[in-house]
């Protein structure tokens, strides 16, 4: 399994679990049919750069680091810098288009960023489509956007 894949399942059993112990990933990935060792969890805890955090039941857990929206944004600019397309928008939708492969990072940070203007937003490989709760919205959106296209 590649790391990329196996972080992906630790950070999806996080938020499914309340884990105190490195070796509950151990034994969470090996139900799954993954052997790793804790010495890998270890690696993979720094690098997903893993906090802990008091529990409720007592104790500590681990936790994801929260993002600070300074680093939400200064991530989506960048993204948008080498990435967006083109921006449309009609009524009350805005859509990115982005290189492939690139529409997905750029949803996830727009929903963190834009929670209070968003009512949703879907992707694929290389659109983002940002429905949001007023059409006014959607222009200023649409206008914030159009600074970065190529």
């Amino acid at each position: 399994m590649k790391k990329k894949e196996r972080q992906r399942l630790l950070t999806r059993f996080l938020t499914e679990h309340e884990i105190q112990k490195q070796e509950e990933f151990v034994d969470y990935l090996k139900l799954q049919g993954i052997e790793v060792t804790q010495a890998t969890i270890s690696r993979d805890i720094k690098e997903l750069k893993l906090i802990k955090v008091p529990s409720v039941n007592g104790g500590y857990r681990y936790s994801l680091p929260n993002e600070s929206q300074e680093d939400v944004i200064e991530k989506l600019n960048k993204l948008l810098q080498t990435a967006l397309v083109s921006v449309d928008q009609m009524e009350k939708f805005v859509i990115l288009r982005t290189l492939p492969g690139n529409a997905s990072a750029v949803g996830n940070l727009v929903d963190k960023y834009y929670q209070k203007e968003l009512f949703s937003s879907l992707n694929d490989d290389d659109k983002v489509l940002m429905i949001t709760w007023t059409e006014e919205k959607a222009v200023e959106l649409a206008e914030n956007f159009r600074k970065y296209q190529r």
